[in-house]
């Protein structure tokens, strides 16, 4: 099971084919990493690009290309801390929500992951901060969240519940993947997700929605370049749901793009 990080993922809509990021279900590879050595540092390095920065099933503009670092420690028998750092930017400024404008997001994150054996359960908080012109229509957030991330036979299962207390909202989560392995260094992962939200804004400062919020589908294809190392392409479609009527970002859209994951 490598999916409990997944459920802070900043991609939302393929929150559990993606290692830390978004999430989580936040790291940008949408796929299971490839399995590292196994005296390694617990260290991971990512850097992708997105056709499209999907959060939680709203569009933040086109053209994203992000790096990440993340840092597993073991504390204590089945007790693991994770902190993971996220900077993401798009390529040019774009007429997203209002007008022609820049956008960037810093995301960091920290907590702990305890193996239960059948699944792993994770608490964790997650800071949101906004840059660039766009940021002027959005408030940072402050979130915490719970996951249980467990497996069905050959089907991975995450469940995520969040609140944040900057936009006092709350999102849920409940994603599943499952990987078909073609050769030793390529697979298969289709995955599929759905969001539901209260009082939840998207951390906009004029909008608020309740009900179900999306679902998501992908397909990513993981290339296993080295034995820490994978290189994943993927393609996802997003589809949004009642929570966001009445927004301007309730178009359906779909997406692909590119990672390239590295653990030491």
């Amino acid at each position: 099971m490598k999916l409990n990080k997944l459920m802070f993922s900043v991609l939302g809509a393929i929150a559990l084919t993606a290692p830390a990021s978004a999430g989580t279900v936040a790291a940008k590879a949408p796929a299971p990493v490839a399995p590292a050595p196994e005296e390694d540092l617990g260290i991971a390095l990512s850097a992708g690009y997105d056709s499209s920065f999907l959060f939680r099933g709203v569009n933040f503009g086109d053209n994203w290309i992000s790096t990440a670092l993340s840092l597993d420690v073991p504390l204590v028998d089945k007790v693991t801390a994770n902190v993971d750092v996220n900077y993401g930017s798009l390529a040019d400024d774009q007429d997203n929500f209002v007008g022609n404008q820049s956008y960037q997001r810093l995301e960091v994150a920290g907590g702990l992951t305890y193996d239960a054996g059948a699944a792993q359960i994770g608490l964790g908080y997650r800071w949101y901060h906004h840059m660039g012109d766009l940021s002027s229509a959005l408030e940072d957030g402050h979130e915490v969240g719970l996951t249980v991330a467990t497996s069905a036979g050959p089907i991975n299962i995450g469940v995520g519940g969040y609140y944040d207390f900057a936009i006092e909202g709350y999102y849920f989560e409940v994603a599943a993947n499952t990987e078909i392995k073609v050769t030793e260094n390529f697979s298969i992962v289709p995955g599929a997700n759905i969001g539901y939200a209260i009082d939840y804004s998207w951390h906009d400062l004029d909008f608020t929605g309740d009900g179900f919020a999306k679902v998501g589908v992908s397909i990513a294809f993981p290339i296993k370049l080295a034995a820490n190392a994978t290189l994943t392409p993927y393609v996802a479609a997003n589809f949004p749901m009642d929570a966001l009527d009445g927004s301007n970002v309730d178009q359906e859209e779909v997406y692909g793009g590119v990672s390239l994951s590295v653990r030491f």
